[in-house]
């Protein structure tokens, strides 16, 4: 864990993949503007309202959901280390593409499908600053037994939910430094002590997710030129995503689960998984199910309203 990625001048690794992230994904749908038929001005717009917008919902849905009771919104936002929820920025981010949609007349179904792999590359970029600033971190790769002793068994669901994938000696499993999300965690709930120079071994789930990430990144980006209908793209990368983040929850430690034994995320990833797919089955029961013509390269289009 490197919070700091350069001491003078200070940058944070956080910070620096968050803009990674943010700059690679519209790099990434910049240069797929042109076979999908949509003006280059239009994806610089969107990702500007959409990066703006995305990073309040980030943080909003922290507060909301996350933060203690009585804190303050503002407070929320001027919190260095506040966190921010992904899935927050999604649905605030597409709430802002809609608009622009709408006001512009431009095909929101064709606007999202140049954006969504750009989306997950920016979510794997943003979660290898995860990994470097030591939050959103994974479960314990020790011994059941002896994590029972010292926890209790109330918390070892949140913290093993899945023993069989998370023995000790786990080849990949890390050990966070104090400072770390869950080096505190295992502080509170006496597994080390404060004065232990490393966590307990957890799973480097920020990595999982990273990997998986650009993994649906590259397979979003390949099958695109043979989409048949406008959507489906976004509609793949949603599905994709959905049961990545509701399988790699089940190996994180942060957050605990409150609805039906599943966390938020989870809860969340349902939903979106449950929608793509009544969407995808609409617009299959539509005529007109011929392949989409690949648009013709045009010159590039000047970068403002």
């Amino acid at each position: 864990m490197h919070k700091l990625l350069v001491a003078n001048p200070s940058i944070g690794s956080y910070s620096f993949f968050l803009f990674a992230g943010l700059l690679g994904g519209y790099l990434l749908s910049r240069w797929r503007t042109n076979r999908f038929g949509v003006k280059g001005a239009h994806i610089d717009n969107v990702c500007l309202l959409g990066a703006a917008a995305g990073l309040f919902g980030a943080r909003f849905f922290s507060w909301l959901f996350y933060f203690p009771p009585g804190v303050s919104l503002w407070r929320a936002f001027s919190e260095p280390g506040g966190g921010m929820v992904f899935y927050g920025g999604v649905i605030c981010g597409f709430a802002s593409v809609l608009i622009y949609a709408l006001v512009r007349r431009v095909s929101l179904a064709a606007l999202l499908d140049v954006l969504a792999p750009g989306l997950i590359l920016g979510l794997a970029l943003g979660r290898i600053g995860c990994f470097m600033a030591g939050c959103c971190w994974g479960d314990l790769c020790e011994d059941r037994g002896l994590i029972a002793k010292a926890a209790g068994n109330g918390a070892l669901w949140q913290i093993q939910t899945m023993p069989s994938l998370s023995p000790a000696g786990f080849p990949f499993a890390v050990r966070f430094p104090p400072g770390a999300g869950a080096f505190e965690q295992h502080v509170r709930m006496g597994l080390v002590d404060s004065s232990a120079q490393r966590s307990l071994a957890v799973h480097p789930v920020q990595l999982y997710e990273a990997a998986l990430g650009l993994g649906l990144c590259v397979w979003l980006a390949a099958i695109s030129p043979w989409r048949r209908r406008p959507g489906e793209i976004i509609c793949f990368m949603f599905l994709g995503y959905a049961a990545i983040r509701f399988t790699t929850e089940f190996l994180r430690a942060d957050n605990a689960p409150q609805y039906f034994g599943f966390t938020l995320s989870q809860v969340i990833s349902v939903l979106l998984a449950l929608g793509a797919s009544l969407f995808l089955l609409a617009m299959r029961c539509r005529q007109g199910d011929e392949t989409l013509p690949q648009p013709v390269r045009k010159a590039a289009e000047p970068s403002f309203f």
